[in-house]
């Protein structure tokens, strides 16, 4: 359109040029003529006509050149009135010059009340300083300045924009337009200030509480950990490379698998994460992580697991001492209910000994008076058989409810007194004891004795043997009780009430409170029971 203008311009400027010149030709010769031929007025005449029609075909094309920029006009207003954004025209004084329907009805406005408007007076007054930064970067830079300024609208209320701009000048220097585009992020900067408050609430909270953050992507296997976790696992962020397999490297060696199954079967569909692993923090100590979290998915094809960790190392301590304290409880309910067996065989001994022997012996010593006052001979033969058996079995009974032995000559001559009075020719025992098994403590050597005592007992009544070996072996402060025989065997497992059962019991707590372990093994020749335990002077009995 402007070509058109300057083309027809151009036209006009040299048609009145040769007009002028031609008349100024005729008047010269005018002057020096008297009078002018019907030739040359005819001539003049065609000459007029054609400039008539020249100005005609001009006039024509500038109508047409300003129909088309009308309508192109109206097509940019439309668009300029619709915009999604406000626009503003300002001189460079920044008064109002045009203003679009969106920019009107942000400033809350009538079109006359903000045209020839200085738009400084719709700026709060904290943005002043900004706003006018922004004007004197546009005037002297000519690419696009944006800035965020508050604005402040007649009903007293402040809204935060984004304007952007550029300075336009025209052929006088002073002439400067500014032309920006102003957007209401009131809503977001709101949104952003109430997300950083809830941040900041979080990063309080999260740091009060012991609590870190942590994300994990299955399908790029990357892991995000914010400072908070670093500093509970005790790491430091370059020696983690943000990856799956940098996570499980860090953790201790025993944990690794555990940890790369659990992430693994996650990933795999599960929809939760709970799990707990050790991260060394020194030479020989190391922290308890809890690891928290769940599946979120923010697409169909996007799905990562987000969670909290935590430093669990105090509270596992003290679930260790409490597991220590309830252990401790259990293992003196146990001791003082061993101890008090042991007082009431004591007693059951001692009474048998010292009383029920006693009156056998003096039965069988009037029968034997009675024999031999009254000449009877084979009469009281085989009551005194009875009795004999009576006082064999009431003495055995005795000793076996308290050995004397293992009181008065050690625990090495006890079990092989035990092993002789327990053999006979249907079954026989062996004894290898290591003679250093006499300086043990003589709570400890009780507690061997009846484990030993029992285990052969179950040799003759249960496992059908005809042979056992008894081994009891002191190596570097370890005692080492192997007993084993040629029966049938039998499954521990599967004790329950009964002899069996409450044997193995009396056996386990034993060994529960000498902190040892007992293993149960069946072999082609039968039967062994291995128990071992440190000889320290820990010993909870």
């Amino acid at each position: 359109m402007d070509k058109s203008q300057s083309s027809a311009t151009q036209n006009n400027t040299s048609l009145i040029w040769r007009l002028s010149e031609k008349l100024k030709y005729k008047n010269e010769n005018f002057s020096s003529k008297i009078s002018l031929t019907i030739d040359d007025v005819n001539i003049l005449l065609n000459e007029l006509q054609v400039y008539q029609l020249e100005l005609e075909m001009q006039n024509d094309e500038l109508k047409t050149s300003y129909l088309t920029l009308d309508q192109e006009r109206a097509k940019f207003v439309g668009l300029f009135d619709l915009a999604p954004v406000g626009y503003f025209i300002l001189d460079y004084l920044g008064v109002v010059e045009e203003a679009n329907q969106n920019g009107i009805d942000l400033l809350n406005i009538t079109r006359q009340t903000i045209l020839y408007q200085r738009f400084q007076s719709f700026i709060s007054p904290q943005s002043w300083e900004d706003f006018y930064n922004f004007l004197h970067r546009m005037q002297y830079n000519d690419t696009k300045q944006t800035a965020e300024i508050k604005l402040k609208l007649a009903d007293g209320q402040v809204i935060f924009t984004r304007m952007e701009g550029r300075a336009i000048s025209s052929i006088v220097v002073t002439d400067v337009k500014y032309y920006i585009t102003v957007i209401d992020v009131t809503e977001s900067r709101n949104a952003q200030q109430v997300l950083k408050e809830t941040k900041e609430r979080l990063e309080m909270t999260l740091k009060a509480s012991a609590t870190g953050t942590w994300t994990i992507c299955g399908e790029t296997c990357s892991v995000f950990l914010d400072p908070h976790s670093f500093k509970i696992m005790g790491i430091k962020s370059c020696d983690f490379n943000g990856t799956i397999s940098g996570l499980i490297a860090l953790v201790h060696p025993d944990d690794q698998q555990h940890l790369s199954n659990h992430l693994q079967s996650a990933i795999q569909g599960a929809k939760d994460i709970d799990l707990e692993f050790r991260i060394a923090s020194g030479a020989d100590d190391f922290k308890y992580i809890a690891a928290k979290g769940h599946e979120i998915k923010m697409q169909e094809e996007f799905i990562y697991f987000a969670g909290i960790l935590t430093d669990i190392t105090e509270r596992k301590r003290l679930e260790r001492e409490a597991e220590s304290l309830k252990n401790d409880q259990q293992k003196l309910i146990l001791s003082a209910t061993l101890i008090a067996q042991e007082k009431e065989r004591n007693l059951i001994s001692r009474a048998l000994h010292d009383s029920v022997c006693q009156l056998l012996y003096g039965i069988k010593l009037n029968l034997e008076s009675v024999e031999r006052t009254n000449y009877l001979k084979g009469e009281f033969k085989n009551v005194n058989a009875l009795l004999d058996q009576v006082i064999k079995e009431t003495r055995q009974i005795s000793y076996e409810l308290t050995p004397t032995v293992l009181k008065d000559f050690g625990f090495v001559a006890g079990i092989k007194e035990m092993a002789q009075r327990t053999s006979t020719d249907h079954f026989h025992i062996e004894t290898y004891i290591d003679s250093t098994a006499d300086f043990l403590r003589t709570d400890v050597q009780l507690y061997i004795f009846r484990m030993i005592q029992e285990l052969i007992n179950n040799c003759i009544k249960h496992a059908k043997a005809t042979k056992a070996e008894i081994k009891v072996r002191l190596h570097h402060n370890q005692v080492s009780i192997r007993v084993a025989d040629n029966g049938i065997g039998f499954n521990p497992h599967t004790a329950q009430a009964g002899p069996i059962g409450s044997g193995l019991s009396g056996i386990k707590n034993r060994v529960y409170l000498l902190n040892g372990q007992v293993k149960f093994h069946n072999t082609k020749q039968g039967m062994v029971v291995t128990i071992t335990f440190e000889n320290t002077a820990e010993l909870s009995v």
